[in-house]
Parts: structure tokens; sequence; C-alpha cells
């Protein structure tokens, strides 16, 4: 009896650890934060200029929280940025995000990096350390992987002429999602991804009106295409006029449920 006991006791230790399910939390107009509920990914998550109120910004509270690093935006690793323009990034925040934590990292095209390290909040050298700028065009599209962190890797897509949009991919626990930033499907050049598979496909609202982009979902069956970048003056009858039955992430503190898998 001992040795039953003991034998059914080691493979109750020893067998794996199930996997998490992973929550995308939706901040403002392409922000999330990404977590298992231990470790956790931001993207676009601080921005300052809503251009005349189109497009939401971050609560006081949640912009806050995401600088200092506390609930629900403890454990994160990474705070990314897809591009240069005000909707989706914050150079003053993502300085006082640095600042701020001493574990931290944030990642963005040049444009971004730039306007950090050139704005009002002087960075130390610790917080310089982990400011990773990337240096990417449409010859040198990437993937470029993150010095650090084996589960993050950007590659630049065609969004505006003159404007650096960086594509994200992360993996939080065994979940693997794609941040298009503002991608323009219909001048883009997707097979930067072609050989990454994803769960989650997190897209701006136009790729479902325009046939380059919806060809581009549709060529992702097996990934869950989530939309965002919605007008901060929608409402639930005009996002299902422009997008039909389609998931969208819309409204502060919103979230989906990945289901983990082995």
């Amino acid at each position: 009896m001992r040795l039953l006991t003991a034998l059914l006791l080691y493979l109750v230790c020893a067998s794996p650890v199930s996997a998490q399910d992973v929550t995308i939390r939706f901040i403002a107009n392409e922000g999330v934060h990404i977590s298992d509920g231990e470790t956790g990914v931001l993207i676009d998550a601080l921005n300052w200029n809503s251009y005349d109120g189109t497009y939401a910004l971050p609560s006081d509270d949640a912009r806050a929280a995401i600088i200092a690093g506390t609930d629900p935006y403890d454990g994160v690793s990474a705070l990314l940025f897809t591009h240069i323009h005000g909707d989706h990034s914050d150079p003053d925040g993502a300085a006082a995000f640095l600042m701020a934590q001493d574990m931290v990292t944030v990642a963005a095209p040049a444009q971004v990096t730039d306007a950090i390290r050139n704005g009002e909040t002087e960075l130390s050298d610790n917080a310089l350390n982990r400011l990773f700028p990337l240096e990417l065009t449409a010859q040198e599209s990437g993937p470029w992987a993150h010095p650090l962190f084996e589960n993050i890797e950007g590659a630049w897509v065609f969004h505006r002429q003159g404007i650096d949009n960086i594509t994200w991919h992360v993996r939080v626990g065994e979940v693997s999602v794609l941040h298009l930033g503002d991608t323009d499907p219909r001048r883009a050049d997707f097979s930067v991804w072609a050989g990454t598979e994803f769960d989650v496909i997190l897209y701006p609202y136009w790729f479902a009106q325009m046939p380059q982009g919806v060809a581009f979902l549709d060529s992702r069956p097996e990934a869950r295409a989530i939309a965002f970048h919605i007008p901060a003056a929608a409402t639930a009858q005009t996002i299902r006029a422009a997008l039909g039955d389609r998931e969208y992430l819309f409204g502060e503190g919103s979230e989906v449920v990945i289901p983990a898998h082995d």
C-alpha cells in the first residue's frame, strides 16, 4: 500500500503544470496587455494624442498603473510600440515607465526610441540599457528578435510612407499573438510572417473593409482575428455595421480570454 501511495504521489508531482489561459486586456485604441497572470507584454499601451477626440486615450488610472507596474500591469517584461503616431506611442510616458521600474524594457522603431531618448525626461544609464530600437525597413524587414526575451519579435510591414510600422509577434504562455499596428493591407508584404503560426491576430478594423485585409485574415483560418483601433465615438450599432459578426476589442478594461493549449 505504501509503495502504491508513493507511486501515485510521484505521478502527481511529476505531471507537467497545466498551461495558463491568456487574457488580452484592452487599454485604448490599439493598446493591449497580454498576460497569463504571471508575466505579460504591453503593446501600444501608452499614447498621448487623440487627434481631436477621434481615438481613445488610456484613463489616468490606467496610465499611472502601467507606468508604476501595479495591478493589473505588474509582471510586465516589455512595453512595445508599433510606430511614432501619437495615438500609438507616448515617448514621455515610455521614459517615465523606464525610470519608474528597474527591470522592464521598451522596444520600438528608432523613430520612437529617438523621441524617448530626446524627450524632456533624462534617462539614466540603466534605463537607456533597457531601451531597444529596431532599425528595420522594407528592404530589411526582419523579424528582429528581442535580445532579452525569446518570446518577442518584430517585423516591418508597410503603414504609410516615411513611417516605420513594426508588427509584433509575442508568445505569452503557449499562446502566439500577432499585433499588426497600422498595417495597410493594400501595400503590405505579409511574407515576413509566412513561417509563423498565430493563435490570435489583432488588426485595425479597416482590414475587414478592404479585400486585401479580408484575404489576409482568411489566409489564417487557424487564428482568432480580433479588431481594434475603433474610433472613440463608435457605438455597438456602428461597430456592427463596420464589422458584422467579427470579434473586436473596444472600451477600456474589456477582455478576451484565449484558452491555453499544450
